[in-house]
């Protein structure tokens, strides 16, 4: 009998399949009939049926999704290629049968295209989600984690340091060099990203999520900025306690992540006692 995953994984897979196919063929009809030198309206409903029915069928032939097979990653990637080479002989046979007079060039180029590129990403993706589901996410491999922008904030997370000593520390912050700096403890690099670098911040966000995930830290410690905030609001999430403790240059009032970290975090420390209040801990400063 088969495990829920495999039945799981089977299903994502050929419904995800299925939606990548019908999109390339929506789309490279309509790329086709705007920038090709032919215009074929009806193509798409014409198309549509016969297209999805064949790659049923060569995807069965070749076991795309059989039980065996989704075992693993290797034999479906090798099943997609040779499936997507039948399906495109198969396709162009029946478009050359229903079309004999004006064969739509432009439509099967842009298809076949399509279909080589979507697949290409959809086997990355899917490599990346069977990574996932063999980790064991109630296992913590990380005590602390201690995320830090670099600059001041990397130097105040530094003198935290002896704090560590008897508990097995990750580091995050946003330059590789960084890594000579943290004693023999792991280290892991993202983006650097602020509020003008709107896709840095996309790309540093699903970076810290995936270690967070990884990671499942007891305790996340931080000193700022971007990927301090990410890394407390995605510690929540899993559990984690979280720590934010606002840069020494921040004088007059907290930084606004600190401000949002109050709302998030478990604890919120400022390095100036005025600053403090009930939600807001005063214990000294780091430099």
């Amino acid at each position: 009998m088969e495990s829920k995953q495999i039945i799981f994984l089977r299903s994502i897979l050929s419904l995800s399949d299925m939606l990548v196919l019908n999109m390339c063929l929506f789309v490279g009809n309509y790329l086709s009939n705007k920038y090709g030198s032919q215009n074929y309206a009806d193509l798409y409903i014409q198309t549509l049926l016969p297209a999805n029915a064949l790659w049923v069928l060569v995807t069965s032939v070749f076991r795309v999704y059989g039980e065996y097979t989704i075992y693993k990653l290797s034999d479906i990637n090798k099943a997609t290629w040779r499936s997507i080479l039948l399906y495109a002989i198969l396709i162009e046979l029946y478009i050359k049968i229903t079309t004999p007079h004006t064969f739509p060039s432009n439509f099967v180029y842009v298809f076949f295209g399509l279909v080589a590129l979507s697949f290409l990403i959809s086997r990355y993706s899917f490599s990346v989600i069977e990574k996932l589901m063999t980790i064991n996410f109630s296992k913590r491999t990380a005590s602390v984690l201690a995320i830090a922008s670099i600059g001041g904030h990397w130097i105040e997370l530094q003198r935290l340091t002896p704090l560590f000593k008897d508990h097995d520390v990750t580091f995050i912050s946003n330059k590789s060099f960084l890594d000579s700096k943290v004693n023999g403890s792991k280290y892991y690099n993202v983006p650097d990203a602020n509020k003008d670098q709107k896709f840095n911040l996309i790309k540093c966000f699903c970076m810290v999520f995936v270690r967070v995930a990884v990671l499942r830290p007891g305790v996340i410690i931080t000193t700022g900025a971007a990927p301090g905030l990410m890394g407390i609001v995605i510690g929540r999430i899993f559990g984690a306690k979280t720590i934010w403790i606002d840069s020494i240059a921040n004088v007059e009032k907290l930084s606004l992540s600190g401000r949002i970290a109050t709302k998030i975090a478990d604890r919120v420390y400022t390095q100036w006692s005025h600053l403090s209040t009930g939600k807001i801990v005063y214990s000294g400063n780091l430099l």
